[in-house]
């Protein structure tokens, strides 16, 4: 059964001990990639590192590329019903909420992948 995260460094914590982190950065990386947008996550940044740069990207996105912000939730499956849910007015809340959707997202494609090929 898919675990339940309160937050992203708890979900990253926990991925990072389920030895599939590597995993999941590379399916961020490909999710990205996949979008157009040119940036690349590394293995070696810790979870509070990997969750900041995702926070500064997903905050630069909304800022200047917004197409490409729409696009890249589209991509990984993060639905716009769950974004606006995410009820605030300070936009690094929000994006905190977000960057927490497209972690669990993608915690579930590597999840579901991992189960299912063994």
């Amino acid at each position: 059964m898919l675990p339940i995260y309160q937050n992203s460094i708890d979900l990253l914590t926990n991925v990072a001990n389920q030895k599939l982190y590597k995993q999941l950065i590379i399916q961020l990386n490909k999710d990205f990639s996949l979008t157009g947008i040119d940036l690349d996550f590394s293995v070696n940044n810790v979870p509070s590192e990997l969750k900041e740069k995702l926070q500064k990207s997903v905050k630069e996105l909304i800022l200047h590329d917004f197409n490409s912000y729409t696009n890249l939730l589209y991509r990984i499956d993060v639905s716009e019903k769950d974004t606006q849910i995410v009820n605030s007015t300070n936009i690094d809340a929000y994006i905190e909420n977000v960057t927490f959707l497209i972690l669990k997202r993608v915690w579930k494609k590597v999840w579901f992948k991992n189960q299912f090929s063994k």
